[in-house]
């Protein structure tokens, strides 16, 4: 269920999404309508290249939100046609309960000119299981970041012009700041991050990305404890570990939230010519997990 934060998220780029249109730079946030009801918003960004009409790419379904998943997209443009299309073809990582025939994947075509600042990416989208089978259709509306950033920063102009709304909530409601928060990939309270994983070893890094602040963490290998009350710096630790199972879970628990709070470590996962980083945000004794699966096992 969406809080009510990503809720007014939402609604607010449906509105900017009627008005301002994507640029080409080839990144689009928006909202997905579950069988095109308003009512059933969930938000969504895609970044890709187009080379020689092929596209390339991710997406990210439910940013920051209990079933956040980030996917591969591949597809087609046509720049005579202005026909574009992409499909979600392989999980990358979810936060929701990961069981592979269970998720739905998007399979858009559109007319869009990439070129055009003005264009705009919306329109009906099918919804297939991985066997190709129909599952949840629905429409996409999707708008440039570099035209959301700038209704946003009128937005946020308004609201401190404004003598009708307290200091309070102007210090609160922060449309641009929470913009950037969805583009990080925080772990909070009691998640489970399942990452598809193609090297045979896992590479993790952990460091403080931002000012030493006295953070610590313990890190659990399945229930073995491999980093004890460790105390975050800037410098990068790195661990190395043999993905001998078809899966692999590490905990990470918060021992103290040094002296800006809450605990925030920033995490990268090495796998082979690809990465993912992620933040925590955690409060004292909250954990969360990282559940690491062989992408050859799925096949």
């Amino acid at each position: 269920m969406l809080t009510f934060k990503k809720t007014i998220f939402c609604t607010l780029l449906f509105f900017i999404s009627n008005s301002f249109f994507a640029q080409t730079n080839y990144e689009f946030f928006g909202i997905v309508k579950l069988n095109g009801d308003a009512k059933n918003m969930i938000s969504y960004r895609i970044n890709f290249e187009e080379r020689k009409g092929k596209v390339s790419g991710y997406s990210i379904t439910d940013l920051d939100g209990e079933h956040e998943t980030k996917n591969v997209i591949t597809g087609t443009y046509d720049s005579k046609t202005k026909i574009f299309n992409f499909q979600e073809n392989e999980i990358l990582y979810t936060k929701s309960a990961f069981s592979q025939s269970s998720f739905c994947f998007i399979n858009y075509t559109g007319k869009i000119k990439l070129v055009n600042k003005n264009s705009k990416l919306e329109g009906d989208f099918k919804g297939m299981f991985k066997n190709k089978t129909t599952c949840i259709n629905g429409t996409l509306t999707l708008v440039g970041s570099e035209k959301i950033y700038e209704k946003l920063n009128t937005i946020t102009k308004k609201i401190e012009k404004s003598k009708k709304i307290e200091q309070k909530i102007k210090d609160e409601v922060n449309p641009i700041q929470f913009m950037d928060d969805l583009k990080l990939n925080k772990l909070t309270k009691n998640q489970n991050m399942s990452v598809v994983w193609e090297d045979k070893k896992i590479k993790i890094e952990i460091f403080d990305a931002g000012k030493e602040d006295g953070d610590k963490v313990n890190l659990y290998n399945g229930t073995k404890l491999i980093l004890s009350n460790y105390e975050i710096t800037n410098k990068k630790k790195v661990i190395e570990i043999e993905l001998e199972k078809d899966n692999l879970e590490f905990t990470i628990e918060a021992i103290s939230e040094g002296s800006i709070a809450p605990n925030t470590v920033k995490i990268i996962l090495v796998d082979k010519n690809r990465s993912f980083e992620l933040m925590t945000n955690l409060s004292k004794s909250e954990k969360a997990k990282i559940t690491f699966i062989k992408k050859d096992a799925l096949n």
